[in-house]
């Protein structure tokens, strides 16, 4: 027999076997404790029923940057009922909300009492957010026991329909040198060509993964003896054009869960992004070996494709790279400068290789390490010295001769001051 269905039995119980004790020994004490299981068996068939649980939950915003906080109010409305009501509000375990936001103030799980009066609490707590993402808050839990167990306890949850967005650090970058604005008539450095199509013909050639369809030539298509798909090529309109190179090997994830080469490259791709969209460039991304690309494009509206794209980005283990054939013909095309972005160390040499020699263009490699990153638990403060971090020479030395290398350290310098290191480098490559 369940223990809520034995307390009722015995508050039956009770009275009966004092009632039939009272009546053999005729004692008066005897008599009174009747009365006590009585009262108790009139108060809890009066509040048996079911109580109404109402719970709502708001948040002061939708949209975040990790390290925000993200200020939570419960709303808690019992009628009816005895006992005792435990919820649980978002985060739920085992769910990514929980994966992606740390407790810093207040509870998010609370125990409310539901006397004879009907009760209407609030609770407020406050969340950290510690890693970029799209989180669903899903729902609030609960569970109601009556406190003299007429009944079992209820349990149930409150569906959520309600999202957070969580963007990556971005730092805004005033002013670097060695950037410069698009010039007008004849600039020092010829410019790359990947701006609007303009109406000027210039050839027909075999059709690629990303040309637009509305460009097919079908007359050239039928008179092609292989029954290849031929397009017509139109002059662009010339803007500078940077094409940045995102790894999601594997090796992007050594680190923590929140503080890694992947977290700190994406919120390098999105400063650097915004600095050069400001000064007029045209600004690509390809993930390598797979991933989302955005084909190049200037202005606001390719920065907000390129968030979109870098939140739901993944490191993943990778058999092997790939040259992705629209990116080869892009570059042959428009002659960008190319940014790769990625963690430099044994595993990743010899794939990296496999790509970089496919490219028919010079490239500029970004190398975030992370070891200082995980010393940070181990020393005391900051370890920026020098001995922290290996000499990297030697590994740098495997790479083609048309790749530079910029080493980076997150933990021990700003991406303001990468930046300009960038800057200075793109200033002598246009």
């Amino acid at each position: 027999m369940k223990e809520t269905s034995k307390i009722p039995l015995l508050l039956v119980l009770l009275p009966i076997v004092m009632a039939a004790i009272a009546a053999l020994t005729a004692s008066k004490p005897y008599m009174l404790s009747v009365l006590f299981p009585l009262i108790i068996i009139v108060i809890a068939l009066s509040l048996g029923d079911k109580p109404t649980i109402l719970l709502s939950l708001s948040t002061d915003k939708n949209v975040m940057y990790v390290d925000d906080e993200l200020n939570i109010e419960l709303n808690v409305i019992i009628h009816g009922g005895f006992g005792l009501l435990i919820v649980r509000a978002p985060p739920i375990p085992n769910t990514s909300m929980a994966e992606g936001f740390e407790l810093v103030k207040g509870n998010n799980v609370h125990m409310v009492f539901k006397g004879f009066s009907n009760v209407n609490r609030k609770f407020t707590y406050t969340l950290r957010a510690v890693k970029r993402g799209n989180y669903s808050l899903d729902s609030i839990e609960y569970t109601y026991y009556h406190m003299l167990g007429i009944h079992e306890p209820i349990k149930g949850s409150i569906k959520l329909e309600r999202d957070v967005q969580v963007i990556p650090k971005i730092k805004i970058v005033r002013r670097v040198l060695g950037i410069v604005k698009p010039r007008q008539g004849l600039p020092r450095y010829p410019p790359s060509r990947l701006g609007p199509y303009s109406t000027e013909f210039k050839s027909v050639r075999n059709y690629v993964s990303g040309d637009p369809y509305k460009f097919i030539n079908w007359k050239a298509t039928a008179r092609n003896p292989g029954h290849k798909l031929m397009v017509n090529e139109y002059e662009r309109e010339g803007l500078r054009t940077t094409i940045i190179l995102l790894d999601v090997g594997w090796w992007m994830r050594h680190g923590t869960v929140e503080e890694n080469p992947l977290e700190y490259g994406i919120s390098l791709v999105l400063s650097l992004s915004r600095v050069l969209l400001r000064y007029g460039y045209n600004v690509g991304l390809w993930t390598i070996p797979i991933g989302p690309r955005v084909i190049p494009s200037s202005g606001m509206a390719q920065y907000y494709r390129l968030l979109r794209e870098l939140m739901t980005i993944r490191a993943l283990p990778i058999k092997g790279y790939a040259m992705d054939l629209a990116l080869y013909r892009l570059i042959q095309e428009t002659d960008p400068a190319l940014i790769i972005v990625t963690n430099v160390n044994k595993e990743s040499i010899s794939r990296l290789n496999d790509t970089i020699n496919q490219l028919p263009t010079r490239a500029l490699a970004i190398d975030i390490v992370p070891e200082t990153i995980l010393m940070r638990n181990l020393i005391k403060g900051t370890p920026c010295a020098q001995w922290v971090i290996r000499n990297r020479t030697k590994i740098y030395l495997a790479l083609p001769k048309n790749v530079k290398v910029i080493t980076w350290d997150p933990a021990c310098e700003g991406i303001g001051s990468l930046i300009a290191k960038i800057s200075t480098y793109l200033g002598r490559w246009l």
